[in-house]
């Protein structure tokens, strides 16, 4: 017997070629007008070519210093528009050190997708 699908249910897909531009242009963009941005990280399923419809892009964000908490720096650091979810981490180097040992420092290190100054 035949069973309906779930009206809540959507396939969605993603344009990665799309997404990368807008990785590019965001980056470049931050990297031009944020003097406190060192790099930018893109690290998780984007990085390592496991994303999937509904995936979002994880986004470690290394700043020289910084005066607000880590989550308070997340509003302004945020893409106006944007293709799929981001998800942004912004931390400073002395940060960092404190986070050790760190899964999500793991991630960002075993990344190859980097954006510098």
């Amino acid at each position: 017997m035949r069973r309906r699908s779930l009206a809540s249910v959507e396939i969605k897909s993603i344009d990665e070629a799309g997404v990368r531009r807008a990785l590019d242009a965001y980056a470049a963009d931050i990297l031009r007008t944020r003097p406190d941005v060192e790099e930018i990280v893109v690290f998780g399923s984007f990085a390592t070519g496991t994303w999937a419809p509904g995936s979002d892009v994880d986004l470690f964000i290394v700043l020289t210093a910084a005066a607000k908490p880590p989550r308070d720096r997340i509003p302004d650091l945020l893409p106006g528009a944007f293709p799929v979810g981001v998800d942004i981490f912004p931390y400073t180097r002395d940060e960092m050190a404190g986070l050790e040992p760190s899964p999500l420092l793991d991630a960002v290190r075993a990344s190859r997708w980097r954006y510098r100054r």
